[in-house]
């Protein structure tokens, strides 16, 4: 057996755990992951791992958190309109409460552009939040 041929076998076992890795990663997004859950995925990964003759290295399984939305031009296009709507939200609450004789539906409309605008605030928030 020659060295290459070694090579070949080992880099396919690895090209075959990062498949597995894509695998699990790609089942746990979108979900909320649990301790026993998370566990239970590492050590399928483990086993995997075993099962192929690889020495187990650092096992790093991705989480929801820890993908970003991608900066580009669209990216801070739409946060520069959402910055916009936000202050039409407050301009339009304002002007009503600032009106002479307020109404209950005044009132009411004053409430929902504040939760509009609080909704908005923390979207943008979390969009520009950097981890």
């Amino acid at each position: 057996m020659n060295g290459k041929t070694g090579m070949d076998t080992y880099s396919r076992k690895i090209e075959l755990i990062n498949k597995k890795v894509k695998e699990i990663n790609e089942r746990r997004r979108g979900m909320k992951i649990t301790t026993v859950e998370d566990e239970l995925d590492r050590q399928e990964l483990r086993n995997y791992i075993r099962f192929l003759g690889v020495e187990p290295g650092n096992i790093r399984l991705e989480s929801l958190e820890e993908t970003a939305a991608p900066r580009d031009r669209i990216f801070y296009a739409t946060l520069a309109v959402e910055g916009l709507i936000e202050i039409a939200v407050i301009y339009f609450a304002a002007s009503l409460l600032l009106k002479p004789e307020i109404t209950t539906t005044d009132w009411a409309m004053c409430g929902l552009l504040l939760v509009i605008f609080g909704v908005l605030g923390y979207r943008i928030y979390k969009d520009t939040r950097v981890k």
